[in-house]
């Protein structure tokens, strides 16, 4: 005669995906050894990351969290994303995020533990299969690290790889718009560079530190597509260590007055991307869109006063090009350039009197008729408007 053993959760899942604070985990997908039923939203409790979840929807799902009409193996649980005010830092930050900071090297990294905890509400019921768990037959906590299990949906359609130049190895993501290689048009491209915390060789770590991804998005590609165009190819690079390296792993911000502030990879960067232009023959050359936050804004004035020309505008973030590393010469050099500089005053990590007003002032008085300068008062986010986020969070 054979046993029959309790039936249960067997594995489980996360997905992650962006915010403008960063990622989080808004759903994870449990795994049961037969089919699920008999639940409502309320029928669990859930921890993430050792912090309770409030719990939006509970649903029968495939593998990967899509949602089925019928009875399967599988739940998905969609939990609320919260900011939460940090009363030290005087900013809000957000949760359940899968990354870690890692102190030594100033840079987030994907964290080593991430754990789900799924529990049974009290005097709730639910079945597995003919197995039901309630009072007399309890639900014991179902445990998973969720870092050994994730998806990221929101960065699968990027192609991802690697471009090594005079010994420097980047890692690069381009998305291509949905029907753009066919539109019988050239598109335009958008450059993003990364802030100093997203450096490393994990490139979706760049695409959800600053949600790059929002690039590729429906509010950003509008402006892109028109009864022809489909819209804006978008291309991240990544550096190992940050683009204010100026060769020993240390900020290059100490340059002394007068001199530029080099970057040990803007030769790499530039052939990087210039690699990337003239293999996508679909490329408006003409629109070439340079940009990025604090590092990667840095990086983009460098690039600008370096290989300007190449580019058709630039976007500098929080940018951290020194003004009394840039000259009378170089202020005439890219006057005529089309740049739109944007930072928040109260930015604590990048001093706007010391970078971009005193640069937009200088680039005006040159008499440079297409740069134009955003400065709040505060950063305002829309994912969550009630969050107070730091100064220098302009992206």
């Amino acid at each position: 005669m054979s046993i029959e053993y309790p039936k249960g959760a067997v594995d489980a899942q996360m997905i992650v995906q962006g915010y403008e604070w960063g990622p989080a985990v808004p759903k994870v997908v449990v795994a049961f050894d037969d089919l699920v039923s008999g639940f409502t939203k309320d029928t669990f409790l859930v921890k993430t990351g050792g912090s309770p979840r409030e719990i939006i929807d509970v649903y029968n799902a495939d593998a990967n969290g899509v949602r089925q009409q019928y009875e399967t193996n599988y739940l998905a649980i969609e939990m609320k994303v919260n900011t939460i005010y940090i009363e030290f830092l005087g900013a809000s930050m957000g949760d359940a995020s899968p990354f870690a900071f890692d102190m030594a090297t100033g840079r987030n990294v994907w964290a080593s533990d991430f754990e789900l905890e799924l529990d049974l509400a009290p005097n709730m019921t639910f079945m597995v299969g003919e197995t039901e768990y309630d009072i007399q037959n309890a639900w014991t906590p179902f445990t998973k690290n969720l870092m050994e299990n994730y998806l990221v949906p929101e960065t699968a359609d990027w192609k991802k790889d690697s471009f090594t130049f005079a010994g420097i190895t980047l890692q690069r993501a381009a998305f291509t718009p949905e029907g753009a290689e066919t539109d019988g048009v050239k598109n335009p491209l958008i450059i993003w560079l990364h802030g100093a915390g997203e450096g490393g060789v994990d490139v979706d770590i760049t695409l959800l530190g600053n949600e790059v991804i929002a690039l590729a998005k429906e509010g950003i590609q509008k402006y892109f597509s028109n009864g022809t165009q489909k819209g804006a190819y978008v291309l991240a690079v990544q550096n190992p260590t940050m683009w204010m390296d100026k060769g020993d792993g240390t900020y290059n911000d100490d340059i002394e007055a007068g001199k530029r502030q080099t970057s040990m990879y803007d030769a790499a960067l530039f052939a990087a991307i210039h690699d990337y232009v003239v293999n996508n023959p679909d490329i408006d050359t003409s629109r070439i869109y340079l940009g990025g936050c604090s590092n990667g804004g840095y990086m983009t004035m460098n690039l600008m006063f370096e290989h300007g020309d190449y580019f058709s505008a630039f976007y500098p973030i929080c940018e951290a090009y020194m003004n009394k590393n840039i000259s009378d010469e170089m202020i005439d050099q890219v006057k005529d350039y089309n740049i739109w500089f944007l930072q928040s005053e109260d930015d604590t990590t990048v001093n706007p009197l010391a970078t971009t007003i005193p640069a937009f002032y200088r680039l005006l008085g040159a008499g440079a008729q297409n740069v134009h300068f955003t400065l709040t008062d505060k950063v305002r986010g829309e994912d969550d408007p009630e969050a107070k986020y730091m100064g220098h969070y302009s992206w």
